[in-house]
């Protein structure tokens, strides 16, 4: 019994365990179909992004670097996917990786950059990076289709099967987003999270005890971007159509505001984010009172991410948790007392 409390405390098999619990969902939906294909591509949404903000907690909570330009690197990660389904026929995992590995090459450059800059200026530079980058996939015709962008993406498959199915794409990126959150687990519990962390915490004090800020800040520059790449991919295929007005800053803001509200440095948190900035706009466009206001829910969005900075500052995920954390320690003392009154009853 010991072993298997041990075990199932232990975050990798926490996120496998959801994993499964949550692809089960989608599994009964293609025998009882109770989820609207609306649901189902917001659902598929926050899944994809959820691996962005992943990355992109790497880079900003772990590590302390601000970037404004990984909307960039998500574009090219689905441009990229795409190309290579389309043109060169490669299957849709070895795209999907290359769609990553590629990013991250640029992200090592990147992370060349953050060498010589400080935290807002390094801001600035990506930034002005996205606005480039940007600009390139609008005049870029052969690769992303210039304004008219591509169409027609092929669906995902594996070893054969394809992905007609949108439930079936979203168990996919399900168990995708699985495998990224065990990885980062065990990535950011190393060495080189360790690493991480003493970086963001004071870059001074990390090379006083060795820390190579050379090595570290490309590690965590390249590593976000690869994640980011992949989400791209997987974004390009479950869309099945791309245009390159789709990637610009207010992108990199989004991911920026998924880890802020979500919770900075927290695996969970980046989860809970990008479900939040996925599904609260959504609601917000449902809502007889705000309907015909132009932008409405991008401004609500802005005014509850200011309200989450001043009273939320953990993030969603450690607020949820320790008021969870409350509520079990209560009942648990609850039934506690209520067994020892009956034994002293009895």
């Amino acid at each position: 019994m010991n072993i298997v409390k041990k075990y199932l405390n232990y975050k990798p098999v926490q996120y496998l365990l959801y994993g499964i619990l949550f692809a089960i969902i989608p599994l009964l939906d293609i025998y009882f179909s109770f989820l609207t294909r609306a649901n189902i591509s917001l659902l598929t949404r926050v899944m994809i992004f959820a691996i962005a903000a992943l990355g992109f907690n790497i880079l900003l909570g772990y590590s302390g670097q601000v970037s404004l330009g990984h909307a960039a690197f998500m574009g090219m990660g689905a441009y990229i996917s795409a190309n290579l389904m389309m043109k060169l026929n490669f299957p849709f995992l070895l795209a999907m990786l290359v769609s990553g590995i590629i990013p991250m090459l640029i992200g090592l450059l990147l992370g060349l950059v953050a060498l010589r800059l400080a935290r807002l200026y390094l801001a600035i530079a990506t930034l002005g990076l996205a606005v480039t980058i940007q600009e390139i996939f609008k005049e870029w015709d052969w690769f992303t289709g210039g304004f008219s962008g591509i169409r027609g993406i092929p669906r995902a498959s594996i070893l054969g099967f394809e992905l007609i199915k949108p439930q079936h794409y979203l168990i996919l990126v399900t168990f995708i987003l699985v495998f990224f959150a065990i990885f980062s687990y065990n990535f950011l519990n190393s060495k080189t999270g360790r690493a991480l962390v003493a970086m963001r915490d004071s870059e001074e004090a990390a090379q006083a005890m060795g820390v190579s800020l050379f090595k570290y800040k490309l590690i965590a520059f390249s590593v976000s971007a690869f994640y980011v790449g992949v989400a791209g991919s997987l974004y390009a295929h479950f869309i099945r159509f791309l245009e390159p007005t789709y990637w610009d800053v207010v992108l990199s803001l989004d991911l920026l505001a998924m880890v802020v509200i979500g919770g900075l440095a927290s695996i969970g948190g980046s989860i809970f984010g990008a479900a939040f900035i996925q599904m609260v706009p959504d609601i917000i466009r449902k809502i007889p009172l705000f309907q015909g206001i132009p932008n409405i829910n991008f401004i609500l969005t802005g005014v509850v991410l200011i309200v989450m900075i001043i009273y939320v500052p953990e993030g969603l995920s450690r607020k949820f948790s320790s008021s969870f954390h409350k509520v079990k320690n209560k009942v648990l003392q609850g039934i506690k007392r209520k067994s020892k009154d009956g034994k002293l009853g009895g």
